[in-house]
């Protein structure tokens, strides 16, 4: 299946069932974490699949939205180094092994971590940086969770909010896609005429914290400039991890269809009129 394929069918999946992988299928799944797709690859990393029984409890006491684990029969821990963009590295594995598993007709979700937890942790040690859960999924929908809870306080302190996570709720391509500067949206001609059109519909299929749908594009020339727009609901870490998934879902057709590209994780020189509740997180040459 292709790269533009499986961008249109993954999802996130929050109802797991019990459904266990047979062997052949765990085995697919290990092998495909030497190989997974990575930002950077100086940064030392480790990818390891758990049994819902075998989570470190690490991951049971730092992982989840406001506390509440997603309950899955098997989980995807990343492991990696602290260095500069680790957790975009982070970000960019995770959503090349959730290609993987989409290719396989095998659900998934990303399960967002404590960002403390993450980064401050003692410099020189290992620590899980990104965590997904992984099985055969349920086919009905529930409700996001969204509040400032303290954590392990219970469901008194929970909000409730009901947020559609259809294709169709998604912005349209030409909303998240700018010409030359932001906030100069991009015309379907102009998108036709780019050459690139289907990376930017690949992008617009990645996942994001609470499905904020947080990244913008600019189109400027022979560069890519990914902006990602802060929110009061997500934390640094949590963009963080959505921009490395969105520069794979670019990245991953881009490659497979025309060329080969590479982000580069750092501002450029040009100004771009970014306002001020926005960032860019990197940009590539095309």
């Amino acid at each position: 299946m292709d790269m533009f394929s499986i961008a249109g069918l993954r999802k996130s999946v929050r109802n797991f069932t019990k459904k266990s992988f047979d062997e052949n299928t765990k085995n697919e799944i290990l092998d495909f974490f030497t190989k997974c797709e990575m930002l950077d690859e100086n940064i030392k990393t480790e990818v390891k699949l758990f049994d819902k029984k075998d989570l470190p409890k690490e991951a049971e006491e730092n992982g989840g939205y406001n506390g509440f684990l997603i309950e899955a029969p098997y989980y995807i821990a990343i492991y990696s180094e602290k260095k500069t963009c680790f957790i975009e590295n982070a970000g960019y594995m995770g959503e090349s092994i959730i290609f993987k598993l989409t290719s396989m007709g095998i659900d998934s979700c990303w399960i967002t971590l404590k960002q403390d937890y993450v980064i401050k942790q003692p410099e020189n040690e290992m620590r899980m940086t990104g965590l997904i859960a992984a099985g055969y999924g349920e086919k009905f929908k529930n409700p996001k969770i969204i509040n400032k809870m303290i954590w392990g306080k219970g469901y008194d302190n929970l909000k409730v909010i009901n947020i559609d996570t259809d294709n169709k709720a998604r912005k349209e391509v030409t909303e998240i896609v700018y010409m030359n500067e932001y906030g100069n949206n991009i015309t379907m001609d102009e998108l036709a005429s780019s050459g690139i059109e289907e990376g930017f519909y690949a992008a617009r299929h990645a996942p994001s914290a609470l499905n904020r749908q947080p990244w913008r594009f600019i189109l400027d020339n022979e560069f890519v400039v990914l902006v990602i727009k802060k929110d009061e609901y997500t934390n640094i870490y949590e963009a963080k991890i959505d921009a490395g998934a969105v520069m794979f879902n670019f990245a991953a057709v881009i490659t497979e269809r025309v060329f080969k590209i590479k982000w580069i994780v750092e501002e450029p020189e040009k100004e771009y009129k970014i306002p001020n509740d926005c960032a860019i997180a990197a940009y590539c040459h095309i």
